[in-house]
């Protein structure tokens, strides 16, 4: 085994240690609680070492999202990623009581933020000199974010029930209504 590789190995698990003690603490308290120190004393590294791979805390809360924020963000393309939001839905529900203080309270404007940098750059990767936009890019993101929090948040809350199916249709369906411009 070569050094670089045991070296890449080494990072993933510290970057997994570091994400399941940050999973770990925001199950047990706020997000606006929860302290880089009590990340690395859970996680059993050095403050530099969290440094090395983040930012702040609220990297380390983008990069935990980056993956299933993508797959929410898709619901807006063509419905051939029906079955990719239909399983990150399942994802979600499976993990519902992670996802919850997650999708709610103080952290819910970060992974809103989060969401919408992703929709941004959707937007702008299927934008055309046809599409004629009335706002911003940003602007239709941010609101297509709301959109889809508040659909996924209410269902994971128990305010509505539905099938992921059937979620994961109406999103699409919300989504695309509000991404792209009909006129």
């Amino acid at each position: 085994m070569t050094e670089e590789f045991e070296g890449d190995k080494r990072a993933e698990r510290t970057g997994l240690a570091l994400r399941n003690a940050f999973f770990e603490l925001v199950l047990l308290q706020p997000y606006s609680k929860i302290k880089i120190a009590d990340i690395i004393a859970k996680a059993d590294v050095g403050r530099s070492t969290f440094y090395e791979h983040y930012k702040n805390k609220d990297d380390l809360l983008y990069a935990s999202l980056r993956w299933p924020m993508t797959v929410l963000a898709s619901a807006m393309l063509p419905p051939n990623k029906v079955l990719d939001v239909q399983g990150i839905l399942e994802h979600f529900w499976q993990n519902r009581s992670f996802a919850r203080p997650i999708l709610t309270g103080t952290t819910r404007k970060h992974v809103s933020r989060c969401l919408s940098q992703i929709l941004v750059e959707q937007l702008q990767n299927m934008s055309s000199p046809s599409l004629n936009r009335y706002v911003p890019v940003s602007a239709v993101a941010q609101a297509l974010a709301a959109t889809q929090l508040s659909l996924l948040s209410n269902w994971l809350t128990g305010v509505y029930s539905t099938t992921p199916d059937k979620l994961a249709q109406q999103l699409m369906l919300t989504s695309r209504a509000i991404a792209v411009p009909s006129v």
